[in-house]
């Protein structure tokens, strides 16, 4: 009878012995938000100096997406540049802390070199991203971002904090993007009390409407809200704002960024 129940016990010993943490699965890794949901691209409203003075439309619209994405980045070139090169970085399991990491150093103009560590923490189907950003000799893993997503990463939101000085939010954004649909959106809103208090950005990309990118500005400060459309990559497009052009009308531009009359 003994021996039977040692023959019992041995492989259940040796189970229990492989089910510690040792022997666990790692939280599979998940996909990085998008790009868009921290960083929409605006290219499409770069250019020289001389055609901002020449061509009305579309200069409106430039100058004021410009603006207002300066005022939503003006203290958040760090963590935005943190996440951006984040995006192309291989990450690494830690089994100790049951994280997924991404540690890479980054140099922002005119601010200096940093060191980031990027975290992403997997429960289920839910994964909370902490980005971690050190100075040398100014400040050591101060969280400037932090987030949820998805596991597929198709849905989520952001938190920027102002600074190490300041360690309050500074930027709220809910994003989505569903690369079946190719429809994505991200709604930037300025947390900082202050004059632009509340005030906000929304960027939405739609593959298959003509003008596939679209900007809503809505300034509290000014009362005035913002319509930008335009097609990638033709670079035509659209805008209205009732304050500026005292209509509701949309006022276009055509390919080569010169005023035309909108499609009726």
């Amino acid at each position: 009878m003994k021996k039977i129940l040692a023959i019992v016990l041995i492989p259940m010993t040796l189970l229990w012995s492989c089910s510690d943490d040792d022997g666990s699965p790692q939280d599979p890794q998940p996909n990085m938000p998008p790009e868009s949901s921290m960083a929409p691209n605006f290219d499409n409203f770069e250019e020289e100096g001389g055609r901002v003075a020449q061509v009305n439309n579309w200069a409106y619209a430039a100058t004021s997406v410009g603006i207002y994405s300066a005022i939503l980045y003006s203290n958040l070139a760090v963590p935005v540049t943190a996440f951006k090169i984040g995006l192309s970085q291989d990450a690494t399991y830690e089994s100790s802390t049951n994280l997924w990491v991404w540690e890479y150093d980054i140099n922002v103009p005119n601010k200096g070199s940093y060191s980031v560590r990027l975290t992403a923490d997997v429960d289920g189907s839910d994964v909370d991203w902490t980005g971690y950003i050190s100075l040398a000799g100014s400040f050591e893993d101060f969280v400037w971002f932090e987030g949820e997503s998805n596991l597929s990463a198709d849905a989520g939101s952001w938190t920027l904090y102002e600074s190490p000085e300041n360690p309050s939010p500074w930027l709220s954004v809910e994003w989505s993007d569903d690369e079946t649909t190719g429809i994505a959106s991200s709604e930037f809103t300025i947390e900082k009390q202050g004059d632009y208090y509340q005030s906000s950005i929304s960027y939405g990309a739609n593959a298959n409407a003509t003008y596939n990118r679209s900007v809503v500005i809505i300034d509290t400060n000014a009362s005035n809200t913002i319509n930008v459309d335009w097609n990638v990559p033709s670079g035509e497009g659209r805008v209205k704002s009732e304050a500026y052009f005292e209509n509701t009308a949309y006022h276009c531009w055509d390919n080569t960024l010169n005023d035309t009359d909108c499609p009726s």
